[in-house]
């Protein structure tokens, strides 16, 4: 596939052939679009983000859970992130984040658009998920969400390690724990409330806030931040976002999105055989078997995608049934369940801000790889206001 009208900002090398294939160690790969969305509404076991160790401590946070668990489990919490739940709960006090940023963005005429992102993302999520958004928590849950990889030197490895552990912990003593406190005395409509309702242990609460966390705060800023670098750079995108048009917007983010997906690989394993077509022919999966999905690759699948898959369209014509973003907010059971949430913050926020006179980049961005989330990080996007 030829890449030279690419329009990623995000640098990322492109495979797309083989479509599936097993390599030396036993793990798949899955690159093809059809390929992906088949798999992925099967009954997988969640890989990734340390599952296979909280799972052997006992932890059973909905994001590792499978079959009927889990289809249980996200039917009672779908309630918080429903699109009906968001327009009528959550939007006022995303329209009252995003007014109070803009209002400081115009007094102080330059910010960095990594800590008003974060600050938008981190206050939505808390309320959703019960926790208060304090300037120690944003500081403590962006220090364990965004620590640098592993060092290959052994001591500092261990000191690293160490390292973690106290940022976790820290987060479960200094914000879960008088969370956990407040919501037993006043259960509300959140995440928190509902968990200690089904009895559920204060380090099931723990894991189950780290997950949302990384899944509504790390990722939904690093969205924000790359859709309005698009439009900065992009008249086409600056007008349908400045637009009154909501559908439309919302089309434009999920084509961001598609092409510069925040989570680069989703990892699953199979707890029993699954058969999928790939060209005409039937590949089976045995049980056990881990699948690795590129999710970069998968969504410029030019099967699905069809027209300059590597470019960005303001109005993309895809078959029925194929979703705007490809896998950009996953597929099948454990499809995101903040998605919704993630949309209505970023679509209130940019449109918001594209319309403060006189916005402009004053220096940046760099953007390099986010190793805790398989991602993309934008760092130092100073943003001036003349």
């Amino acid at each position: 596939m030829s890449l030279e009208n690419d329009s990623r900002t995000v640098p990322a090398p492109y495979k797309t052939d083989p479509r599936i294939e097993r390599d030396s160690t036993g793990t798949w790969h899955v690159r093809g679009y059809t390929e992906a969305r088949d798999i992925l509404k099967e009954e997988l076991i969640q890989e990734g983000f340390n599952a296979e160790d909280l799972r052997k401590s006992g932890f059973d946070a909905v994001l590792y859970q499978h079959g009927e668990p889990h289809r249980q489990s996200r039917a009672a919490i779908a309630k918080f992130f429903s699109p009906t739940t968001v327009q009528q709960s959550h939007m006022p006090l995303i329209e009252r984040t995003a007014d109070e940023i803009m209002t400081e963005l115009q007094s102080k005429k330059c910010a960095n658009l990594r800590e008003l992102s974060r600050r938008m993302a981190t206050v939505v999520a808390s309320a959703v998920i019960g926790l208060k958004p304090t300037k120690g928590m944003i500081r403590r849950l962006d220090d364990m969400l965004h620590s640098p990889p592993l060092s290959s030197n052994p001591i500092t490895q261990k000191l690293q390690i160490l390292q973690g552990h106290y940022r976790r912990f820290a987060f479960l003593l200094a914000d879960v724990m008088p969370a956990i406190s407040r919501r037993r005395k006043s259960p509300q409509n959140d995440v928190v409330s509902y968990m200690l309702s089904k009895g559920k242990r204060p380090l099931d609460i723990w894991v189950e806030c780290v997950v949302y966390a990384a899944a509504g705060m790390a990722t939904t800023q690093e969205f924000i931040c790359i859709v309005l670098l698009h439009c900065m750079r992009d008249e086409k995108f600056h007008k349908i976002m400045t637009s009154d048009n909501t559908s439309a917007r919302y089309e434009a983010l999920n084509e961001i999105l598609r092409l510069e997906p925040v989570i680069g690989k989703l990892y699953r394993r199979t707890h029993e055989p699954v058969t999928v077509m790939s060209d005409e022919k039937e590949v089976t999966i045995p049980e056990g078997e881990k699948i690795t999905f590129h999710v970069y690759d998968v969504n410029v699948d030019s099967k699905a995608v069809r027209e300059s898959p590597t470019q960005l369209h303001g109005h993309r014509k895809l078959e029925k049934g194929i979703y705007r973003s490809l896998i950009g907010f996953g597929s099948g059971p454990h499809r995101c369940a903040g998605e919704h949430l993630a949309l209505a913050e970023t679509d209130v926020f940019i449109n918001k801000i594209l319309q403060v006179p006189g916005l402009r980049i004053e220096s940046g961005p760099s953007i390099i790889r986010n190793e805790t989330v398989e991602g993309y990080e934008v760092n130092d996007l100073i943003l001036a206001v003349d």
